[in-house]
């Protein structure tokens, strides 16, 4: 008999997971409900009725579709009558019943204490991790009122677990997310030749960046996408690398070689981080093959997140003719000809700060008055051969060889100062434009 009950106790903890036990709240919804819940596409509003709002509300009709590796915002409002408000939100990734596994919680923030019709919204941002597996998850978003956080702004977080029975005040809303799983890519999780149609391998065969040569074989035997994730190129926020590469050609003039650069670390090769490499020159710097050499420089953007990421150099052919339309693209697809190189990238902050730059006595540089509202002098013992000024995402916007650097006309804002001096040292200056 007894064994017979503690059988019966396990399937019924079983089917309770299955459905997803609910947290419990002391004094109910009251008057800490939440009111708004933005993700995706979702956006769905909920009563702010204090006699009527539930503690829990099945949205699970209600669901938005996401990519695997991909990051989006998502906006909670909701009122907290006397004492701020801690918003969880949950995600069963594994799809087990339920929400206790590793990675699978995000504290999106505190609300601070406001009536319903003065609702305060907080923002953050989910990042869907790459190896999940493609499917419909439940989503759960905790709200509950921390006493704590009254009087002490750094308080804990007063949500312990999606089926917290000990909370205060506040409301659970389940919704739905369908997810679509990583690529196993090349190598993962970014994309890789699973979308060429026609191919004909046009090898690279040297690239030269940050001090590095990697070079490989030019036989027409080596694969259409080759990873040197191994190879890792260490750069500076706000500094400019030249980068040379070399490829086969095939007697052809239009074979362009692009650098994409995962600088946000979402897994993918966004519009604004590609770098034209120009054409092939034809010049067979290689012995015996029809090949080309081409060299163009990277600026490293200044708000790049830090930390390592995928460098991909594709060398294709470009053409629009009877084969269609063949460009340059950071996951090549249809009829393509060329190669395809993965590297790793290591993005490091700035070289100097401003206060480091005008402490430096070895190089002798100042650069001021910093703040500036017009012109900022640039004084250094060595000489001065250059200098370019970009703005806070890596674009240059001039450049010149004056001890004067004109800023007049710039936006209130934050600069960096790139100056090169006559023998030759590089120095990157921050400066502050009001």
């Amino acid at each position: 008999m007894r064994k017979l009950t503690t059988l019966s106790a396990i399937i019924l903890c079983g089917l309770m997971d299955a459905q997803y036990c609910a947290p419990a709240f002391q004094y109910g919804a009251s008057s800490n409900m939440i009111s708004n819940v933005t993700f995706g596409s979702i956006n769905n509003a909920s009563t702010m009725n204090s006699s009527t709002a539930p503690e829990y509300e099945d949205f699970t009709s209600i669901s938005t579709d996401l990519i695997a590796g991909n990051s989006y915002p998502i906006s909670v409002k909701g009122p907290s009558s006397t004492f701020p408000s801690d918003v969880v939100v949950y995600i069963d990734f594994n799809q087990n019943g339920n929400f206790d596994d590793a990675g699978e919680s995000f504290f999106i923030g505190r609300l601070a204490a406001a009536n319903p019709a003065n609702a305060f919204t907080i923002d953050s941002t989910i990042t869907i991790p790459s190896n999940v597996s493609g499917g419909s998850k439940r989503m759960r978003i905790l709200k509950n009122t921390n006493v704590s956080a009254y009087s002490d702004p750094n308080a804990q977080n007063s949500i312990n677990s999606a089926c917290d029975q000990g909370l205060r005040a506040g409301q659970t809303e389940d919704y739905t997310v369908n997810i679509s799983g990583g690529s196993s890519g090349f190598p993962a999780p970014y994309c890789g030749s699973e979308n060429i149609t026609s191919l004909t391998v046009s090898e690279i065969s040297k690239v030269e960046f940050v001090g590095i040569t990697n070079e490989s074989p030019i036989d027409g035997n080596s694969s259409v996408m080759e990873d040197f994730t191994g190879t890792v190129f260490n750069v500076n926020r706000g500094s400019g690398y030249p980068i040379t590469v070399t490829g086969g050609t095939h007697g052809q003039a239009t074979v362009s070689a692009y650098a994409y650069i995962d600088f946000n670390h979402n897994n993918q090769f966004d519009a604004d981080e590609k770098f034209n490499l120009g054409y092939l020159d034809n010049s067979n710097p290689v012995s015996g093959h029809e090949s080309g050499v081409t060299s163009e420089t990277i600026t490293i953007p200044a708000n790049a997140l830090l930390g390592v990421t995928r460098f991909r150099l594709v060398k294709a052919y470009e053409s629009s003719s009877w084969m269609g339309t063949l460009e340059n693209l950071p996951c090549p697809s249809g009829w393509f000809i060329g190669q395809a190189e993965d590297y790793t990238i290591n993005v490091q902050p700035e070289n100097l700060s401003t206060t480091e730059v005008s402490k430096d006595a070895s190089k002798g540089i100042k650069v001021y008055p910093n703040p500036t509202t017009g012109s900022v002098t640039i004084k250094m013992k060595e000489g001065l051969e250059k200098y370019e000024v970009y703005n806070i995402s890596g674009q240059k916007l001039s450049e010149g060889n004056s001890g004067i650097v004109n800023m007049s006309n710039l936006v209130p804002g934050i600069y960096l100062i790139k100056i090169l001096t006559k023998n030759k040292n590089i120095t990157t200056e921050k400066v502050i434009k009001k």
